[in-house]
């Protein structure tokens, strides 16, 4: 089979390279699965640029790839579940975790500490089977197109993100709009939410949120560019859309010093910040902790991967009822031959989301029943 393998130690296409490997054989308690569709997260494009972040999560050669979807070719001798059969359209959660600890033992299995990540620690989605747990495939619905169910594993984030707290009529604000921002946006007007308000640094990024909003007929969609306006400026504008009050809700996606301080700023007194994006380093700063955090009396949630299983079961009821998030998808390839040239305009930010289709998009559809 052809896949993508992260084959040496080395940023760009030096380090990665499109060749055959041998097809997995499941094990006992696996499932093999014929890829239908596999997007690009941006975990991978740090394991492409042998980023330092990355690197002891990682030891080539190793498939890369942990979004995807695709249909159930083989089961392992153990691995037969009620209701799944060959051919099936699934995904799976790439997470796998042990079961044991106390966190599994508690509901919490999303932090286990002995997660492995298939992508990662064992062969991924970019290849044209993988083989992963039979505990962890999903089974989806003929609501779920092929494009969006290869992104699911990023839409959970976001779901895992904006859920923690019930979104109808409250004013949300999304920092950084890119592609688990996109999506948070989507289940926020689907959700609801009164008002939208996103900031970024990219004007294209803004002008894409501009769409998305004006596509949906949502007009309580504000974007605002913080490198290029003076924060005291948005800060001041945002007051006058909450009324004075500041946001109920924060969804930081970026990752930046600035952009959590921003968020700090704006969120109303008692209000919420769910905090996804990831700092280019390991620290933060709080420029005021005693006011925007204390005595606004904030509550701080970290978001890591997706609940085991309540975030899939929302999100496929999202989906289900009608959440619109295939937009997202600005880059498709016939091929994952083309995988570098889809790289290259993920890290140009020409797309939200790139899809690959190792057999065609056409051949994926038709397997659809």
């Amino acid at each position: 089979m052809k896949a993508v393998v992260k084959s040496a130690p080395i940023d760009g296409p030096a380090g990665t390279e499109v060749r055959d490997c041998p097809v997995p054989r499941p094990g006992p308690d696996e499932i093999l699965i014929r890829v239908a569709a596999a997007a690009i997260c941006g975990t991978d494009k740090h394991i492409y640029h042998w980023d330092p972040s990355i690197r002891d999560s990682v030891k080539p050669p190793r498939i890369y790839g942990h979004e995807f979807c695709g249909f159930i070719e083989e089961f392992g001798e153990r691995a037969h579940r009620e209701g799944f059969a060959a051919g099936d359209y699934v995904s799976a959660e790439m997470h796998v975790v042990c079961g044991e600890c106390v966190q599994c033992r508690s509901g919490n299995g999303h932090i286990c500490a002995r997660t492995k990540i298939y992508g990662l620690h064992e062969d991924g989605a970019y290849a044209e089977f993988v083989k992963v747990p039979a505990s962890n495939v999903i089974k989806l619905g003929p609501y779920v197109p092929l494009r969006v169910g290869a992104l699911l594993d990023a839409l959970g984030n976001a779901v895992h993100a904006t859920q923690i707290a019930d979104l109808a009529g409250k004013s949300v604000a999304i920092t950084g709009f890119g592609p688990i921002g996109a999506m948070a946006a989507a289940i926020a007007e689907h959700s609801g939410a009164s008002t939208v308000i996103v900031t970024d640094i990219s004007d294209n990024a803004l002008e894409t949120a501009r769409r998305w909003a004006a596509s949906r007929n949502f007009a309580n969609l504000h974007a605002f560019n913080v490198k290029t306006s003076d924060a005291a400026e948005v800060k001041k504008a945002i007051n006058a859309i909450t009324g004075g009050v500041g946001v109920d809700m924060v969804l930081e996606m970026s990752g930046s010093s600035a952009a959590i301080n921003f968020g700090l700023d704006i969120v109303r007194m008692g209000g919420l910040l769910s905090l996804l994006g990831l700092p280019a380093g390991h620290s933060v700063t709080i420029n005021d902790y005693t006011r925007n955090v204390i005595f606004k009396g904030v509550t701080l949630q970290g978001i890591i991967g997706r609940r085991m299983y309540s975030t899939w079961q929302r999100m496929l009821s999202l989906l289900r009822s009608g959440l619109d998030v295939e937009w997202v998808v600005q880059a498709t390839f016939d091929s994952l031959q083309e995988f570098h040239e889809g790289m290259a305009r993920f890290d140009r930010h020409e797309a939200l989301k790139v899809v690959f289709f190792p057999e065609g998009e056409k051949a994926a559809q038709a397997r659809l029943r």
